[in-house]
């Protein structure tokens, strides 16, 4: 009995890894708007949002990294998921570019004042907050975004991954229908082609053919000398005689 399941394949760790940035960074500024509300646990409450921020942000490295490997594979199937792909890479490095300077951005906001051993008045304090929570609200416009092109890609297009790399060595399976469409677009104009020639060669080699063929057609079997006397007497023999 297997207790535990296979490692997959780096284009195969997409799926796993993926959902967690979404979690975590969605879940982080729900944390700074507790800090605001309840000054007593404000400290903690920020150093926890930094935490899954980071965590967050560091997840979406990775999910870039095995996306980029798997977008290679899920491309082959036609020009329309190619788009859609290749607009979902551009937003999740767009997201993680994003996440990577709020997060720096937001740890200078939690530590600069311990640093300068200055806190900041409750003023300040609640307007610094907000003004970040306004910017982090951008990049979750571009995290949901990008996860949106992800869903596409899995549920509209069917595309998924293989959890086991002595499955595929690509990681990315497509429905054999998304294959075959993708395959015969790339191919149409070549087999048009192969068409036109393969018609072009057989009208002069039928026309060839046709006389050829004319002698072939069967002769008129030769009677016998004695077949005509023959033919005529049975047919006498057959006649009713009109004679009493």
């Amino acid at each position: 009995m297997q207790l535990l399941p296979p490692m997959p394949s780096w284009t195969g760790m997409h799926p796993l890894v993926v959902h967690f940035p979404i979690a975590l960074l969605l879940v982080a500024p729900l944390l700074v708007v507790g800090a605001l509300v309840w000054k007593s646990l404000s400290r903690g409450l920020l150093v926890a949002a930094l935490a899954l921020m980071a965590v967050g942000t560091a997840f979406t490295w990775v999910a870039v990294s095995t996306g980029a490997a798997a977008g290679e594979q899920a491309e082959r199937g036609g020009a329309r998921i190619e788009a859609v792909v290749e607009q979902h890479e551009e937003l999740a490095e767009t997201t993680r570019n994003v996440f990577t300077l709020l997060t720096l951005a937001f740890a200078t906001l939690v530590f600069a004042p311990s640093m300068m051993r200055r806190a900041l008045e409750r003023v300040p304090f609640t307007a610094a907050h907000a003004a970040f929570l306004v910017l982090y609200a951008g990049g979750a416009v571009f995290l949901v975004n990008t996860a949106h092109q992800g869903g596409r890609i899995v549920h509209e297009f069917g595309v998924r991954a293989e959890m086991s790399p002595a499955q595929s060595a690509g990681g990315m399976v497509m429905p054999a229908a998304m294959l075959e469409a993708g395959e015969s677009g790339e191919s149409a104009e070549e087999e048009a082609r192969e068409n036109v020639t393969r018609g072009s060669g057989a009208a002069p080699s039928g026309a060839a053919a046709s006389p050829a063929g004319s002698p072939a057609e069967p002769s008129a079997r030769p009677q016998s000398p004695g077949g005509g006397e023959s033919a005529r007497q049975a047919n006498h023999a057959t006649e009713p005689s009109g004679r009493p």
